[in-house]
């Protein structure tokens, strides 16, 4: 029996040159994925078997044990379960969480070109998600955050990925915004943001509906088990908690409208020598909120809860300071900016297994049970790189800017089809900074969705602005001709449709005004006033805003006057 040995057929030359020519038009992109995935490598060899962090090891405990946590949403150690019945080792998860980082920023990369963007400005635009220090920090540590980044963005680039997103990949991109909802708590509200898009992009009834549902229905599922283990129908009920945690050291009480038995929950002495946000959240053995007995026919919950109202109606400029204050931290141009409480040591990589500088009484029992260490040589590398890398805190602001500018509509980007892809991801960005800062105070682990939405927002906002319509681009869908149809019905003459389009715009701008302040009402954390201001500014807002998209679709090719 002879057996022959053929050699490998080489590629011809008609088939090597679509090669040469691919990887001549992504050459960047591809050296930058390699380097990504290089100092990936080196962070896992750095901090073994991964990063741990008070929080990580609840996750792990409620994944050997599961429950549903009533401190935070129990998705991610869900997904740990498998793992951890499988094997003690955390290096999977590490490994899946840092793959993960890598196929988001290919996706997001080919997104941008879909848009338009040459190839070396879908890279900068993917850059931060590739290299930044915090992303690859976040992506060893067993956490939610990169999990919860994955979804959001995920979600996005769904709706966004074609022009015209089909049903399918809205009921897809409505799951994934539900999974984050069960995520992270900062995702419950998301839902929000994107039907305001959808209804931008003028998607059918039947569509929009397809998506809410299947957001709602992961959310609503977790609901529901969470109800048949406390008897509570929620996704957590610690929200009351965090709030007052939140407050308790910028609250003055001077005056506020406080029931006797609340009282206690004021923290005493001046704000300026107050207790940080962590204190009054973790530190159970010295704060009233875990020891005030139930009174007055309340539970301890309810009774903070209203305590979170009070305090919140009587003081709403205190608290709006604070909350953007701690917004504009993620902002600042080192990384080393502080809130206290919240020590920027707790992400920034050192030359050493740097989680037990702050957590010094944990070491011992967190090497006897996941045998934690680290390699001095690639800890020295890696602290060495994020004192020289990240991504500028004003950096990200200016983005921002250019971002709200171009979603907006001015100059070339008014017609280039791509104002709600850009106000789309910078908003869902802006939704979960602020609802971080304004239940939980400032982390820079909270910053995360900064590093993938705002970069690729700013890349696209400076493309539209720049050249305005891509090449292939789809017209975009016109603005909203409520106005004009209100005032055809109610007219015939071309001369009284002007004047009764500015009446419609106040009538509809009133009737929102007064929604919205019922609506800020009945949450219970704004008073009479408040309220009335809150309507007031909103209903403003939307008679400028029909008005102008009127006047914008009169001046628009093809578009008719008033």
């Amino acid at each position: 029996m002879t057996t022959s040995t053929r050699a490998p057929r080489r590629a011809t030359a008609h088939e090597a040159a679509p090669r040469r020519s691919w990887l001549r038009r992504h050459w960047l992109m591809v050296l930058a994925v390699l380097v990504a995935a290089a100092l990936r490598v080196v962070v896992m060899v750095a901090y073994q078997p991964a990063l741990l962090f008070p929080d990580a090891v609840r996750y792990l405990i409620q994944a050997h044990h599961f429950y549903l946590s009533s401190v935070r949403p129990s998705f991610y150690p869900l997904l740990l379960v498998p793992v951890v019945r499988v094997t003690d080792s955390l290096v999977p998860i590490a490994a899946a969480q840092h793959l993960l980082g890598l196929a988001l920023s290919v996706v997001a990369y080919r997104f941008l070109l879909r848009r338009g963007l040459p190839p070396w400005g879908a890279t900068l635009g993917v850059l931060p998600l590739l290299l930044d220090p915090l992303q690859i920090a976040l992506e060893q540590f067993v956490l939610s955050d990169v999990f919860f980044e994955v979804l959001l963005v995920g979600a996005c680039l769904t709706v966004l990925w074609k022009h015209r997103p089909s049903l399918g990949r809205l009921a897809m991109a409505g799951l994934l915004v539900g999974l984050a909802g069960i995520t992270r708590g900062a995702g419950a509200f998301l839902i929000v943001i994107f039907v305001v898009a959808l209804l931008c992009l003028r998607v059918s009834w039947v569509k929009l509906v397809a998506f809410v549902m299947a957001a709602v229905i992961p959310m609503g599922i977790y609901a529901t088990c969470y109800y048949a283990t406390t008897g509570e129908f929620a996704l957590v009920n610690a929200g009351p908690r965090f709030l007052y945690s939140r407050i308790a050291p910028i609250a003055h009480c001077h005056g506020d409208p406080l029931p006797a038995y609340q009282r206690q929950l004021c923290p005493p002495g001046p704000v300026s020598q107050r207790h940080d946000a962590n204190w009054y959240m973790w530190y159970r053995r010295h704060w009233v909120q875990y020891k005030i007995k139930p009174s007055h026919g309340m539970t301890q919950l309810q009774i903070i809860k209203d305590f979170d109202k009070r305090v919140i109606r009587a003081e709403p400029l205190v608290y709006t300071k604070a909350v953007l204050k701690d917004a504009a931290v993620g902002f600042a141009p080192s990384r080393t900016a502080e809130v206290p409480g919240y020590p920027a040591s707790y992400w920034l990589m050192d030359d050493h297994y740097f989680p037990l500088d702050t957590f010094p009484a944990r070491g011992a029992r967190w090497k006897a049970e996941y045998h934690y260490s680290y390699d001095p040589s690639a800890a020295s590398f890696m602290k060495t790189y994020r004192q020289l890398l990240w991504t500028p805190g004003p950096l990200m602001a200016l983005l921002l800017v250019v971002a709200a500018v171009a979603a907006a509509g001015f100059g070339r980007a008014r017609r280039s089809g791509d104002r709600v892809a850009i106000g789309l991801l910078a908003g869902s960005c802006a939704i979960v900074l602020l609802t971080g800062a304004a239940f939980s105070g400032f982390s820079w682990r909270y910053q995360l969705t900064q590093i993938p939405l705002i970069p690729m927002a700013g890349a696209l906002a400076v493309a539209v602005l720049l050249r305005g319509r891509a090449t292939g681009t789809p017209e975009p869908a016109p603005p909203l001709r409520v106005l004009d149809r209100v005032a055809d019905r109610i007219s015939r003459r071309a001369a009284d449709r002007g004047r009764l389009q500015l009446v419609v715009a106040a009538v509809l701008g009133a009737m929102a005004g007064v929604v919205f302040a019922a609506a800020a009402l009945a949450s219970g954390f704004a008073a009479v006033q408040t309220a009335a201001l809150l309507g007031a500014a909103f209903g403003v807002f939307v008679v400028v805003l029909l008005v102008v998209a009127r006047a914008r679709s009169a001046e628009a090719p093809g578009g008719r006057g008033g």
